[in-house]
């Protein structure tokens, strides 16, 4: 994270510069102190710790007199502080926000495109080696409202691309082998996924096999969780959403007919066969090594993964990951690619000197130095940098880079295999917790899941999504 002597005189030089009006009148601490707020699991929030005691340490050494003050909270109550703190004046100077939550706080973030195009070089990043669909997803244009055009500036740096890829515990299959195999289906580590994949169908049978053999011997194992319903809806040919009409007019995709409604109903099948369980395959029961697939496999948790399955031993392999399932076998699997990222606020950026220092720590992440840290020792993201890619997937890393598998997590997020969530194409994405809910209600029900399908309302979720997107423009 260190720069040359030479650089930091002359970064240090700059802000001073440009800077004498303003410091004239800092008078207190705040002035000094950049309070960053982060969404963080356990992991990331050590990781941060330490990296932004070395960061206070680095400005100090070049004579700027700041401290950085890092508070990282779990997902839940992260939203609910982060809008205390906006609501009450408190706002910190660097946050964590996804993409589409550029139109919730876009009053409230500063652009950071003049200094990604002035300074960046000076603190050691390239942005022409990260990768284009990263930064693409924080660039917003104020007049028209458009988020996501390349033309348009940036207002976040990306913290990661991310995926939720399906992950398998190969020692739970190695136990229920002999079922699967009798049952006619092939083991994942004996398909070839470059020709084809398993088909939604197989995949039901299997999970059906691990359920039934488990209860015969009384197992208190877990096929699979829920697959993700966007996943199953891409890989029907359809989408949760339909964009056609622009943002402002976009739809619900139906509920009752075309992909929609074969992802729903396999949903349902699964979960009444068994195969599936809402309340049991859990994020909690695999990592205790009681689940045998399990879609939700965070590329940010690799290191959890790692250590809660493998025992830190990268000479196990007790976790895998493959690729989703498709309607058809064939190997055009698709997994969503989601992101968060790093603002600074406008209130910062009002501040010359503090403006700069901030911004300065918010495109840190993005130097070769700190992503190789991040992959390598907090095992909490993907390379964000096109260099790093080859030797990311490169099996001479296996000791490095985890699991062997992990080059699935590489070929959703590059784009070959990858989509974006709907909720990234809507300003708030309510309308789909509520079909999330009323869709986990129904699964609740197993047998009599098919039965509540109707349930769900389409009309409800169209006019809760039009109700907030009015609501976000009006503001």
């Amino acid at each position: 994270m260190k720069k040359t002597k030479v650089a930091a005189v002359a970064a240090a030089a700059l802000i001073a510069a440009t800077t004498v009006g303003a410091m004239a009148g800092c008078g207190g601490n705040s002035e000094h102190t950049i309070k960053v707020f982060l969404l963080a699991n356990n992991a990331e929030t050590k990781f941060y710790q330490q990296y932004f005691d070395e960061m206070e340490q680095e400005l100090q050494e070049e004579g700027l007199d700041y401290k950085i003050v890092f508070n990282g909270e779990q997902e839940g109550n992260y939203y609910d502080a982060l809008k205390s703190d906006i609501n009450g004046g408190g706002i910190p100077d660097i946050f964590y926000i996804r993409p589409n939550e550029i139109y919730q706080y876009k009053d409230h973030i500063a652009c950071l495109q003049d200094f990604a195009d002035t300074r960046a070089a000076a603190y050691g990043v390239d942005l022409s080696d990260v990768y284009d669909t990263a930064l693409d997803l924080y660039r917003y244009n104020p007049t028209t409202g458009e988020l996501g055009n390349p033309s348009d500036k940036l207002y976040a740096f990306p913290k990661d691309l991310s995926t939720q890829q399906l992950g398998y515990n190969k020692q739970l299959l190695e136990k229920y082998q002999t079922e699967i195999r009798a049952a006619g289906y092939d083991l994942p580590w004996e398909m070839d996924f470059t020709q084809h994949t398993y088909t939604w169908e197989q995949y039901l049978g299997i999970c059906k096999t691990i359920y039934e053999t488990a209860k015969a011997k009384n197992d208190k194992v877990y096929a699979s969780d829920v697959p993700p319903i966007e996943v199953l809806a891409h890989s029907f040919g359809g989408e949760l959403i339909d964009l056609s009409g622009g943002r402002a007019n976009g739809k619900v995709a139906s509920l009752t007919d075309g992909a929609m409604k074969k992802a729903i109903e396999y949903q349902a099948k699964l979960c009444a066969c068994g195969g599936a369980d809402v309340e049991n395959a859990t994020y909690a029961n695999m990592t205790a090594g009681k689940v045998c697939f399990y879609g939700l496999v965070g590329s940010w948790e690799i290191g959890e993964y790692n250590k809660s399955l493998n025992g830190g031993d990268p000479t196990k392999e007790n976790w895998c990951l493959m690729p989703w399932p498709t309607d058809d076998g064939e190997a055009d699997w698709q997994g969503v690619i989601t992101s968060a990222g790093y603002c600074v606020s406008k209130k910062c950026a009002e501040q010359t000197e503090k403006a700069e220092v901030a911004m300065r720590i918010a495109i840190s992440f993005l130097s070769p130095k700190t992503q190789d840290r991040l992959t390598k020792e907090a095992e909490i993201t993907l390379p964000l940098l096109k260099s790093v890619s080859a030797s990311y997937r490169d099996p001479e890393n296996d000791t490095v880079f985890f699991p062997k598998t992990r080059g699935y997590f590489l070929d959703v997020v590059s784009g070959e295999h990858g989509f974006f969530p709907a909720k990234y194409s809507t300003y708030d994405s309510v309308w789909l917790t509520d079909l999330e809910t009323q869709l986990s209600v129904m699964h609740h029900k197993k047998d009599k899941a098919l039965d509540s399908f109707n349930s769900i309302k389409w009309e409800n979720l169209q006019k809760t999504m039009q109700t907030h997107y009015d609501e976000t423009k009006s503001r």
